[in-house]
């Protein structure tokens, strides 16, 4: 019979009262069948090993046999549509552990003891035969007994549990008032593993429980972290061992958990012994450390500033070193050198100081502005204008002597925003230049300033959405839209999956189909879909930037 993964792995043979295995006894699909026909002659019954309800041998439309809580059955957490395979298969293993002999013996030995113990009912003693019913809920602890006035459970584990099961079990008995009292056999308190420390951040108090074996009546050897002053003024923890009784350990009457020590409250009381001294201390230190930090921040900032001007007046070209250092100032010192540096407020000859290294920049300047312009971390302003409305862009057209396409580059991926200003002063500047304005529009659009460069790599492909998008031909001398379509689709046919879309979505493509009278068009996209080529999506982010609205 074929694998799958059934949620329930284990279950009680009522005849036998041993416990099965569902993947080992169903996956002969000769023995599956007759254990289900066995079951509805009622010839043999199962029950859950965690709640005792009754099973259900069910069948499947793929003929997978399973076990099955009945309809309407009572709360268990098996049934908990919550829990993974893999929480299943930790439930699983918890359950097959029950049947150990070290468990056996363990509760058989805690339910004995007990019945020694002042205070004790003996007739409430109860070693893995109980169930506790509260509600459609109930859970079978290890050993149960009444103390006092207090119920006490304790659940025995060698290995092992998940969060989920420890969980389940603290919630459900401290919703019901009972104290429930984890027994560990193995743990190595110095590598705690995940069920040590899960279960030790129950509460606060960090206490581990085992057995004492030791000795011939009941006590508990309780593992507890222990808090301590050392001679330099520091809280350190250290764990200590205990064997106590019934009567030695404290009960939470909020969280139903027992303890020995109350790590929470006397760390506390460590840490208030120390505080004086420790707040001296600090105050102190923190006075030198920020007298050295402020020292070290203006040293780092001043070498960096007179770097950057011995730099420029040696016309450098590469500031490569520079900006590493830069790059490598903590958020103080980088705001200590931007304040020295000032430049988002300084002006030279009523100029905001960028706008006037850019006009007054010469031939071997231009490293030094694409430099400020690249390290983002210099901050720096793009976007004032002097008092004539003269902005850094209009700047970097008005010098001959800088390189053009690369500073305005890194202009815009400075965040510059064009403004209708600038549109009316490069139409003049170059007698309507469309394409190259079109080009700048398109990177002062973007949200995401680093995709400027994919503007430009793609600035042919953006000009045919862009043209779909205005019902405009932009970009290219041809006149009608068949021929524009033509074009797009034979020279750009790795994108056209982005060129079709915009086509559809901005109400090109009927224009086009109307307009296709000799029928180019629709044979170029039939040839186009019976030999697609591969598509390429390296224009995707700046496609989904700019056009947002096609993308999602």
């Amino acid at each position: 019979m074929g694998q799958f993964e059934r949620s329930i792995k284990i279950a009680v043979d009522q005849s036998t009262g041993e416990i099965v295995n569902a993947d080992e006894i169903f996956d002969e699909k000769k023995d599956a069948f007759t254990i289900r026909k066995q079951y509805n002659y009622k010839e043999q019954q199962f029950f859950c090993c965690e709640c005792g309800q009754d099973f259900v041998v069910s069948d499947s439309k793929y003929n997978r046999i399973h076990f099955k809580h009945k309809p309407l059955h009572d709360f268990c957490i098996l049934a908990d549509g919550s829990l993974t395979p893999k929480d299943h298969e930790g439930f699983a293993k918890i359950l097959w552990a029950k049947e150990s002999e070290r468990h056996i013996e363990l509760k058989n030995k805690i339910g004995k003891l007990l019945e020694t113990v002042e205070g004790v009912d003996k007739l409430s003693i109860s070693i893995d035969n109980k169930f506790i019913i509260r509600g459609n809920e109930k859970r079978r602890p290890d050993v149960y007994c009444k103390f006092h006035d207090k119920e006490l459970v304790f659940e025995i584990q060698l290995s092992d549990l998940s969060q989920k099961y420890i969980l389940s079990r603290y919630e459900f008995y401290k919703k019901h008032g009972m104290y429930l009292i984890w027994i560990l056999d193995n743990f190595d308190i110095h590598n705690q593993g995940t069920l040590e420390r899960d279960i030790k951040y129950l509460t606060k108090y960090e206490n581990f429980f085992k057995l004492d074996e030791t000795i011939d009546f009941f006590k508990l050897e309780c593992e507890y972290k222990f808090p301590f002053i050392t001679d330099d003024n520091k809280v350190l923890t250290k764990w200590l061992i205990k064997s106590v009784s019934l009567n030695q350990v404290s009960f939470d009457t909020t969280d139903y958990q027992i303890y020995y020590y109350n790590f929470g409250d006397n760390k506390q009381k460590v840490e208030a012994e120390q505080k004086v001294k420790a707040e001296e201390i600090k105050i102190a230190e923190r006075k030198r450390v920020e007298e050295e930090r402020i020292a070290e921040a203006n040293r780092k900032s001043k070498y960096i500033i007179k770097t950057i001007t011995d730099c420029k007046k040696s016309g450098y070209k590469d500031y490569n070193d520079i900006a590493s250092e830069i790059n490598a100032l903590d958020h103080f010192e980088l705001e200590t050198l931007n304040n020295e540096l000032a430049l988002k407020t300084r002006l030279r000859e009523q100029k905001p100081i960028l706008n006037y290294w850019i006009n007054s920049a010469k031939e071997t300047d231009n490293g030094f502005i694409l430099f400020l312009l690249d390290c983002k971390l210099i901050e720096l302003e793009v976007n004032k204008s002097d008092t004539i409305g003269k902005s850094a862009f209009q700047e970097v057209f008005e010098n001959d002597r800088l390189l053009k396409n690369p500073i305005i580059k890194a202009l815009f991926k400075r965040g510059y925003q064009l403004t209708e200003h600038d549109k009316d002063y490069y139409k003049q500047l170059t007698k309507y230049d469309s394409d190259n304005l079109l080009i700048y529009s398109m990177c002062s659009n973007l949200s995401d300033k680093e995709l400027v460069d994919d503007v430009f790599l793609h600035y042919k492909l953006l000009f045919i959405i862009e043209s779909a998008r205005q019902k405009t031909i932009l970009g290219s001398k041809l006149n009608n839209w068949v021929a524009f379509a033509n074009n797009s689709i034979h020279h750009h046919k790795e994108y056209w999956e982005y060129i079709e879309l915009a086509f559809k979505k901005f109400g090109l493509w009927d224009i086009i189909i109307q307009e296709d009278k000799k029928g180019t068009f629709n044979k170029k996209v039939n040839e186009f879909y019976q030999n697609i080529p591969i598509q390429k999506f390296d224009f995707d982010e700046v496609f989904r930037d700019l056009y947002w609205d096609l993308a999602f």
